[in-house]
């Protein structure tokens, strides 16, 4: 083990200031421990490699990214990697066996997990146009192996773009963008997912053009959260919400809209069944709960930075025994925030905050513990976290 560090949460992040009438105290400081466990090479032609997304299913952890190589061609100058660990210390590269063309040249960029199995979503730049080739993998024994689907399934003349993907107890769902509006893609087993384009209850009503972010499970029905906007106000979208019980057919779900500009994109479920989301509004980060009485209205925290390198956005949402932790990016740099109830916010050290770039990144996962992966272009970093007792 190396680089341990004891970090504390920040006070100066919390959104509610003590004696504020009308606004809740200040969340108790939480203290993390931080420990980073390197990750060995992955086997196969030598690069730098790269780390996007991580999640705890089965038996253990795993990262996935990719390896971008020391010596590229004209035609390839990356490949997909994912790793496994039963306790967040030990890690082994997970064999890959991709037989597609952007299958082999993918980067890994969202994993989920659904009854104890794994499915992933990959993508590279390419083709006549430069676009984003999907590909979506699953473990086929111990090695992780693509899935050959026809060109239209995640592109075609409708295509916009395709984002991470959600596990639940009935499966996964990936969230995207068509030209009709919001699209999703579902699947029980993840060795094909159904495109859902054009249902009526995603399906943009001429006047509206909406955005889809992200998705989760709620208990019952799967959500999916995003932005839209009318006709003349693009600038200023309004925070949206859809549900399905199934994956394949969906229902709008209004959701408190503030003046300025408001864009859901992760969403998870509490402990205590209600809904968290959270995204951006103007200048700031907000978190949307949803409770018996719906959606309440936005509490913001954080802020954006005044010149960007890149869009800001939420990267990750995670629920941990310590509480929940979000992951975002400023336009400037990536940080780490905490919370208890969705209503205070605190920003958390951590032994890296990457500059915000094409290649960086920075992702939390939980479950039996909390794992964080970073990525400053530098090679990517582990590191497992603890709540530290009082």
């Amino acid at each position: 083990m190396r680089n341990r560090a004891l970090v504390v949460v920040a006070l100066l992040g919390a959104v509610a200031l003590a004696g504020c009438e009308g606004e809740p105290p200040p969340p108790e400081p939480v203290e993390m421990r931080w420990v980073e466990h390197p990750l060995p090479p992955h086997p196969g032609a030598a690069g730098r490699t790269v780390l996007r997304d991580a999640v705890e299913c089965g038996e253990g952890w795993w990262v996935a990214g990719a390896v971008f190589l020391d010596r590229p061609t004209e035609t390839r100058d990356t490949r997909p990697a994912l790793w496994f660990s039963t306790d967040r210390e030990r890690w082994e590269p997970v064999p890959v066996d991709a037989r597609t063309y952007w299958g082999r040249r993918a980067i890994l960029n969202s994993i989920a997990c659904s009854r104890d199995r794994i499915a992933v979503v990959g993508a590279r730049s390419g083709g006549a146009h430069g676009n984003p080739r999907v590909t979506t993998f699953w473990m086929d024994g111990e090695t992780l192996v693509d899935v050959r689907a026809v060109f239209t399934q995640y592109g075609g003349v409708s295509a916009t773009n395709v984002g991470p993907v959600a596990g639940g107890p009935t499966g996964w769902l990936i969230t995207g963008n068509r030209t009709s509006g919001p699209g999703v893609w579902f699947t029980d087993d993840p060795r094909e997912f159904v495109r859902v384009e054009a249902e009526p209850g995603l399906t943009d009503d001429g006047d509206l053009e909406s955005l889809a972010q992200g998705a989760g499970w709620a208990g019952e029905e799967w959500v999916v959260v995003g932005a839209g906007a009318r006709t003349g106000r693009h600038l200023d979208p309004d925070p949206l919400a859809w549900t399905s019980p199934d994956g394949l057919t969906w229902a709008p779900e209004e959701m408190p809209a503030a003046d300025g500009a408001q864009d859901v994109q992760r969403v998870t479920m509490l402990d205590d069944g209600r809904l968290l989301a959270v995204g951006r509004s103007d200048d700031a980060y907000a978190a949307w709960v949803r409770d018996d009485d719906g959606w309440q209205d936005a509490v913001e925290f954080g802020r954006i930075a005044d010149s960007w390198r890149g869009a800001p956005y939420v990267a990750s949402l995670a629920v941990t025994s310590a509480g929940v932790l979000a992951t975002v990016s400023t336009g400037d740099h990536y940080e780490l925030w905490h919370t208890g109830d969705g209503q205070a916010w605190q920003q958390v050290e951590v032994p890296l905050e990457p500059r915000t770039a094409g290649d960086h990144t920075m992702s939390v996962a939980a479950g039996g513990g909390v794992l964080v992966v970073a990525d400053a272009g530098d090679g990517g970093h582990v590191w497992a976290g603890e709540p530290v007792s009082p």
